[in-house]
């Protein structure tokens, strides 16, 4: 599996954002099956739909689609953050001195729960997770 990352979700989402060209294909070869499955987060769906919805043209129901069709992707596997994951993640936050997210530092968590080293995503602040591959294209 490979991790994708709000950036990615957003990007192939929005005709506008700055990372459209670089990030549809990459959802498009998940869901063709031509790169492997996904692993994402409700935490990132819930970043994801919130960009989307919030800008101009977009809208909340096209964000709500764009959130749907995430989680209901055969090739997508979404982690529900339970508890312990959560916990983890706020012990690990203060390794990374705030320079990663509260969001990043579940996923990289997640990563780890599930063997995953390879990221897709523009968010440069993975480059400093030992251990992690980021991509931003196919």
């Amino acid at each position: 599996m490979i991790f994708v990352d709000t950036t990615v979700w957003v990007g192939a989402s929005d005709r506008n954002d700055e990372f459209h060209e670089s990030s549809r294909p990459i959802v498009e070869a998940v869901l063709l099956g031509k790169l492997p499955p996904a692993l994402t987060t409700d935490f990132i769906i819930d970043e994801t739909v919130t960009i989307v919805g919030r800008r101009r043209g977009f809208g909340a129901e096209n964000a709500r689609r764009v959130g749907e069709r995430i989680l209901l992707s055969p090739r997508v596997f979404v982690v529900f953050v339970e508890e312990p994951t959560l916990r983890r993640a706020l012990e690990r936050y203060p390794t990374y001195s705030g320079e990663l997210s509260l969001t990043d530092v579940v996923s990289v968590v997640v990563m780890e729960k599930y063997h995953t080293k390879e990221i897709f995503s523009h968010d440069g602040d993975f480059d400093k997770v030992e251990g992690i591959q980021r991509r931003c294209r196919i």
